[in-house]
């Protein structure tokens, strides 16, 4: 019997869902032929079949839960051996279940933020590690240089964390996994993923929230609100650079960033998605809202790629669209800041003697107190603010 066991799917991730099977138990496969869809925690990453043979055993069903490492496949053979193959790049499709992005493996270096894995050619001497796996490492006390790194692109893995942290205090790598209370569901997929980065954001950030009103009267009425709020952050950004940029917790340091690369939240049925707008300082108005259609449709299909949602380094949540004035958004680490934009208002001035009603927009500016001061919070706001309300 042949094992294939879940590769590491390139996301430093300990574990993801089946969320479709592309074969059955007696099917004779090919090398490279699609076995299986597995959800991470942004993406349906497709894995191909290690080498030709004949399917004698699926390891879990639709909405399993498969650990990196576990049996996924056993194939009919004359011996027990482990199958060791890895998944490799496949181009995205149009229909829901496919690849949504590339899974980069062999020599190419995955692109991540300053605080994960690091960009091909950095001179940067920081341990590979996604931030999630940064922020464990750190609340459990550990050097992350000082661990063995088993990840495709030499990245510590949360498996390696926790690999290191068994050896030290003799338990099992693996945490037992809680059961289900009855009538409760378990969140899977992005929602799961989701829950688990808002927890790390409230136990990890010290965030402060700042709210104030823009006054938007002077906009032409075929302003794009989206665009116009894109326009403000990347310019309080050159104002007030502080805000933008990393936060590494361990090391008390920062890396702030010259380029504006704004995460939009996006809702959907699946959860919160936050691709991501680079160099937004640089775009005009129509490019920024071709991109954000274009991020919008890929997000309803699932077909957004991975590298489109990373790498932000200021987020914005435009929760008005639905209600709510004022909120305190989540910061997402290591980023330092987060603005959140409420549901537009009219609101009765008094202009020259005579009372005119205005459009405001309520705006929320929640940031990590350990990175930025209040003061460089509030000058941020106040240039948003300036920004806003100008006539074009």
């Amino acid at each position: 019997m042949k094992i294939f066991k879940l590769p590491d799917l390139g996301e430093g991730l300990p574990d993801a869902e089946i969320h479709e099977w592309h074969v059955a138990v007696g099917d004779h496969v090919k090398r490279d032929q699609p076995l299986v869809s597995m959800e991470t925690a942004k993406a349906l990453v497709e894995v191909p079949a290690p080498f030709d043979g004949v399917v004698a055993e699926l390891h879990g069903a639709v909405g399993d839960i498969i650990d990196t490492g576990q049996p996924l496949v056993s194939f009919e053979g004359a011996q027990e051996e482990t199958a060791e193959a890895k998944p490799k790049t496949t181009p995205a499709k149009e229909s829901g279940a496919t690849v949504a992005g590339n899974i980069v493996v062999g020599d190419t270096v995955l692109e991540e933020n300053a605080a994960g894995i690091m960009p091909t050619g950095s001179d940067d001497k920081i341990t590979p590690a996604l931030p999630v796996v940064r922020l464990l490492a750190q609340k459990l006390n550990l050097n992350l240089s000082e661990i063995k790194a088993t990840g495709l692109q030499g990245e510590v893995t949360l498996d390696d964390v926790l690999n290191a942290i068994s050896s030290q205090t003799k338990i099992s790598s693996t945490p037992a996994k809680a059961e289900v209370p009855p009538g409760y569901t378990p969140l899977k997929g992005v929602r799961r993923t989701m829950a688990q980065a808002m927890a790390l954001s409230h136990q990890e950030i010290a965030a402060v929230t700042i709210v104030d009103d823009a006054d938007i009267a002077a906009w032409a009425p075929d302003n794009d609100i989206t665009a116009r709020i894109v326009r403000a952050i990347s310019y309080a950004c050159h104002q007030e650079p502080a805000l933008n940029g990393h936060f590494d917790a361990k090391s008390a340091s920062l890396q702030l960033s010259k380029s504006v690369h704004l995460g939009i939240a996006m809702d959907s049925g699946d959860g919160l998605f936050v691709p991501v707008i680079r160099d937004a300082e640089t775009l005009s108005k129509e490019a920024i809202r071709t991109l954000i259609n274009r991020y919008k449709e890929e997000v309803r299909a699932r077909t957004i790629p991975s590298a489109d949602l990373q790498g932000a380094t200021i987020s914005l949540s435009n929760f008005g669209v639905f209600a709510g004035r004022y909120a305190n958004p989540m910061i997402v680490p290591p980023m330092i800041t987060i603005v959140g934009c409420g549901k537009l208002r009219e609101e009765v001035k008094w202009v020259e003697s005579q009372c005119v009603p205005h459009r405001i927009l309520p705006l929320s500016l929640t940031f990590d107190h350990r990175a930025a001061t209040g003061g460089e919070g509030s000058r941020f706001l106040a240039a948003m603010m300036e920004d806003l309300g100008k006539t074009a």
